[in-house]
């Protein structure tokens, strides 16, 4: 029996087998066509039933619609690989290639044996899905980083944080994942006054800031509990702080912080109470009376495109000749 190429082994079990080898990759295709609607409908079904139950906790139509999404992404990618290991032992089987099976079966087992790390990935991805830990769309901290979840797949998720860098996280390397947009989120702030300032004034006048947040039309939407002060926080170097909490939607913390900041200061200026800041106090040479001098704002010291120096020799020169 003379000797054949298997080059040309290859090239004949092709042509011969040309016709169902078509009929594959077009039924293939169909598939993946209309796969993804099809997925995001019964997805869709599914999860909103769910939601009607008790143990959905209580999830909102944003909540549902970003699982819907990554589950569709997921269920994408599992149906292509299946889709593409399908087509690709259906064409061997066609050829009836055996040497090219055996060949790619090795590769396979080494590749296997290599990935070890691939195989970890997947497996933390899965458990990420499985326990609902984020979706797309959360703002999440992991592995040191925090940012808005853009993609995720069973091996990486990818993360954009506020500097608009994006970061990609095996998920293998996953050890604690903090979820700041899932159910409820808190408002956590210090407000800084000065020691001469009146404390039980400032806290009645952050009270009632907060209440008229929360009664605000614009904002009582996304706020659940009003910002209220709770007590004396610390002494400071500059100033002692009064801690505020409160509770809002989750994702809408940094804004409504944000406003709450805004309007502190607001009240704060019209009741004449001051905000702690540092300040330096300069002395002339000579031992001259240090009351003679001028507080310099340490802000001001620091402020871009100041002058320091001069400033600070020009308000001393002033307090002299006066």
């Amino acid at each position: 029996m003379p000797y054949e190429n298997p080059i040309d082994q290859f090239e004949s079990a092709v042509l011969n087998a040309a016709v169902p080898i078509v009929v594959i990759i077009i039924a293939a295709l169909i598939v993946l066509r209309f796969a993804r609607p099809m997925i995001k409908k019964v997805l869709q079904s599914v999860l909103e039933t769910q939601a009607l139950s008790a143990s959905a906790n209580n999830q909102t139509p944003a909540e549902i619609q970003k699982r819907v999404d990554t589950l569709e992404t997921l269920g994408m990618s599992a149906l292509r690989f299946v889709v593409f290991a399908l087509v690709t032992a259906l064409v061997l089987a066609v050829l009836n290639l055996g040497w090219v099976v055996g060949a790619m079966g090795f590769t396979f087992a080494a590749l296997a044996f290599a990935g070890q790390d691939f195989v970890r990935d997947y497996l933390a991805g899965i458990f990420i899905l499985v326990e609902n830990q984020f979706y797309v769309g959360d703002v999440i901290r992991v592995a040191g980083m925090i940012g808005k979840v853009e993609d995720f797949t069973l091996r990486r998720t990818t993360l954009r944080d506020l500097n608009g860098t994006l970061h990609i996280v095996s998920n293998g390397e996953i050890r604690i994942a903090s979820n700041l947009t899932r159910g409820y989120a808190g408002i956590n702030l210090d407000v800084p006054i000065d020691y001469g300032a009146d404390a039980d004034r400032a806290m009645a006048i952050i009270g009632e800031v907060g209440q008229m947040l929360a009664a605000d039309e614009k904002w009582a939407e996304h706020i659940l509990e009003a910002p209220r002060p709770v007590r004396v926080d610390a002494f400071g170097e500059i100033g002692m702080s009064i801690k505020v909490l409160g509770r809002v939607r989750a994702g809408d913390q940094w804004a409504v912080t944000g406003e709450l900041r805004r309007r502190v200061l607001a009240a704060f200026a019209v009741a004449k109470i001051k905000v702690a800041r540092r300040r330096l106090v300069l002395e002339r040479e000579g031992g001259a009376n240090p009351s003679d001098t001028p507080d310099v704002d340490a802000s001001e010291v620091h402020s871009p495109g100041h002058n320091a120096r001069a400033d600070i020799t020009a308000k001393a020169t002033r307090t002299v000749r006066a």
